[in-house]
C-alpha cells in the first residue's frame, strides 16, 4: 500500500514538474503582436535572454555573474532542496506512525526516521550558517544584514 502511495506521489509530482516547465517554456516564445507601429516594441519582451534578465531586474537580483554569486546561489538551491527533502520525511514518518495501527516496528522505525530527520536539519541550518559566515566574511561580502548568502 505504501509502495502504491510512493508510486502515486512521485508520478503526480513529476507531472506537475514538467508541465510547470513547459508551461514556462512556452511562456518565454511569445513574442509581442505584430500590428504595433515601428521596429521597437516598448513594454515588450522578446527573447528568452530579454525576459530573464527583465525577471531578474524586477525581482532583485543582480544581472552580473560573479563567481561567488554562483556558488552562493548553488549553496542556497542545495539547502533549498534538503529543507524540502526533511519536510517529505516527517510527512511520511508522521504517516507511517498514525498508520501503524499499534505495530511496534512501525512506529520505532518511523520514530528513528523522525529522529535523524531533525538532525539532519539541524546540519542543514548550521551548514547555512557556516557558509553564510563564509561569504559574508571571508569572502569581502558586505556588512549589510542579509538573511542570503549572497548579501543581496
Amino acid at each position: 500500500m505504501i509502495k502504491n502511495l510512493l508510486k502515486k506521489s512521485s508520478l503526480f509530482f513529476l507531472t506537475i514538474f514538467f508541465s510547470t516547465m513547459i508551461g514556462n517554456v512556452c511562456l518565454a516564445i511569445v513574442s509581442p503582436p505584430e500590428d504595433l507601429p515601428g521596429d521597437e516594441k516598448p513594454g515588450f519582451v522578446t527573447g528568452m535572454k530579454d525576459q530573464t534578465e527583465s525577471f531578474l531586474g524586477t525581482a532583485g537580483f543582480s544581472t552580473t555573474m560573479e563567481t561567488e554569486n554562483i556558488v552562493a546561489t548553488v549553496i542556497e538551491l542545495v539547502l533549498g532542496f534538503l529543507g524540502i527533502i526533511f519536510v517529505i520525511l516527517m510527512i511520511f514518518s508522521g504517516y507511517q506512525w498514525m498508520t501503524a495501527g499499534g505495530n511496534e516496528e512501525q512506529v520505532k522505525k518511523a520514530t528513528a526516521r523522525i529522529k535523524n530527520a531533525v538532525i539532519g536539519l539541524i546540519i542543514v541550518v548550521f551548514a547555512y550558517a557556516i557558509t553564510a559566515f563564509v561569504f559574508k566574511n571571508l569572502s569581502g561580502g558586505n556588512s549589510n544584514d542579509s538573511t542570503t548568502l549572497t548579501g543581496n
